[in-house]
């Protein structure tokens, strides 16, 4: 089974519509436009935590990395990452 991930910096949303409007925009702002921002310091500083604990994509010769995609740091922008898993 695969599945996307959406983390972004902010208030916890009100609501699940609310949390999928912030989401919606963030998106078109930060990842869906032609334009890619370097990510935040808090967003790095959670993608290397991620990292930590399971490899990258890139350096994963055993298969045992639950992301989808690599480097996980080029699925973030700004304050947002949005990233395709696999479960394990």
């Amino acid at each position: 089974m695969s599945y996307d991930l959406a983390v972004w910096e902010g208030e916890r949303p009100a609501d699940d519509k609310t949390a999928g409007e912030v989401f919606d925009d963030l998106y078109d702002r930060y990842i869906g436009s032609e334009g890619k921002e370097p990510p935040s310091e808090r967003i790095a500083a959670y993608v290397a935590a991620l990292l930590e604990r399971w490899c990258d994509l890139t350096e994963d010769e055993e298969d045992t990395s639950p992301w989808s995609t690599g480097p996980l740091i080029s699925e973030a922008s700004g304050p947002l990452i949005y990233f395709p898993s696999n479960s394990t």
